[in-house]
């Protein structure tokens, strides 16, 4: 399985929402998924709980406004034509809601799905800008927005976008993957490409090749193999030792990008970059 089957960081993930709320969006499958799904739904509001406990502290946020029936009817619409590969459609229909719709990020959000997925990563970079001109805590239009900044060359811009994923949205795993793979192939920071891989591997669970780039970072950072575990009759089981020194080859695949300023070597023959 290459890192396309992987996504990137859009594993499986493109849930925009119409309201474009803050809340926990769904986690990606361990093994990817091949494509990009348009989102569907709308955000829910905060847990009664929380909102109680502001309340009580003078602090509570004003309840989202509901979202129009005819801009939902409409939303729909657009998803559906997005699915179907009616991508010219789905552009129009939501430009339409961006434009009827000012508080609504959802719109903008799948507008820069549709152009990053079409390579026209200028527009996509302002569609995810304008997302988050109307919700700062959108993890999807952040996490993207790396993913776009990466692909311009701008990697520490991309950086930047995945930590906000990560500071809004702690358990959203595409962003510690996606941070790692900058890290490792961009930004020649191999013990922060291991950090991030390894918690990716914590919230989305096994994942074969993300594992073995941990093992071959392990390996480049002198950082021991983790202990297999001891055998039933007691005697100690032997230690893994340091394989390789910091000069080797990059664990994880890809080929520096046209538009970088000065990215590590490529990696070994027949290992490619995501889209």
């Amino acid at each position: 399985m290459n890192r396309h089957s992987i996504r990137f960081a859009s594993a499986a993930l493109s849930v925009a929402l119409l309201a474009g709320c803050h809340g926990a969006p769904p986690r990606p499958a361990p093994q990817g998924a091949p494509g990009k799904k348009a989102a569907a739904t709308d955000s829910a509001a905060a847990p009664a709980a929380a909102n109680a406990a502001a309340a009580s502290q003078g602090t509570a946020k004003p309840a989202a406004a509901p979202v129009p029936e005819r801009a939902t009817q409409q939303y729909s619409q657009a998803l559906g034509m997005m699915k179907a590969g009616r991508t010219s459609d789905a552009e129009l229909e939501f430009k339409q809601l961006a434009l009827a719709y000012p508080d609504l990020a959802g719109p903008e959000v799948n507008l820069g799905l549709l152009y990053l997925r079409a390579a026209r990563y200028s527009e996509a970079e302002a569609a995810f800008h304008a997302a988050l001109d109307r919700n700062p805590d959108n993890a999807i239009a952040n996490d993207e927005l790396g993913i776009v900044e990466r692909k311009l060359g701008k990697f520490t811009e991309a950086e930047a976008a995945y930590q906000r994923t990560i500071a809004v949205e702690p358990s959203y795993a595409p962003a510690y993957l996606n941070l790692g793979v900058l890290y490792d192939l961009y930004l020649a920071e191999p013990q922060k490409a291991l950090e991030q891989f390894e918690h990716y591997l914590t919230l989305a669970g096994d994942n074969k090749q993300v594992a073995g780039w941990v093992i071959e970072l392990r390996k480049r950072v002198g950082v021991p193999a983790a202990k297999p575990a001891a055998p039933a009759s007691g005697g100690s089981a032997p230690t893994a030792a340091p394989a390789a020194s910091p000069g080797a080859a990059p664990a994880s695949p890809g080929a520096a990008p046209g538009v970088a300023p000065a990215p590590p070597p490529p990696p070994p023959a027949g290992r490619k970059e995501p889209a």
